[in-house]
């Protein structure tokens, strides 16, 4: 059996330590939802892109650093 981390809308664990990276990420889901359904619900929208964020900032601050990745003592000890 494999198990791996998966992707995320950003590229990296260390943008999410970002604040700026994280509001023009979540600037950018509000706007892709915007222009996909309407602007008619665009404080739903806001909120939903908070939510997205928030969810894969708890995602990444469990994952493993990027240099450890790929260090077999780390991934493979028991």
């Amino acid at each position: 059996m494999s198990l791996y981390q998966d992707g995320s809308g950003l590229p990296s664990k260390n943008h999410y330590t970002q604040e700026d990276i994280l509001r023009n990420y979540e600037k950018a889901i509000h706007e892709s939802f915007v222009a996909i359904f309407g602007a008619q619900s665009g404080k739903k929208f806001k909120s939903y892109a908070e939510k997205i964020v928030e969810f894969e900032n708890v995602l990444k601050a469990a994952e493993m650093d990027p240099e450890d990745i790929q260090d077999e003592t780390k991934t493979y000890s028991t």
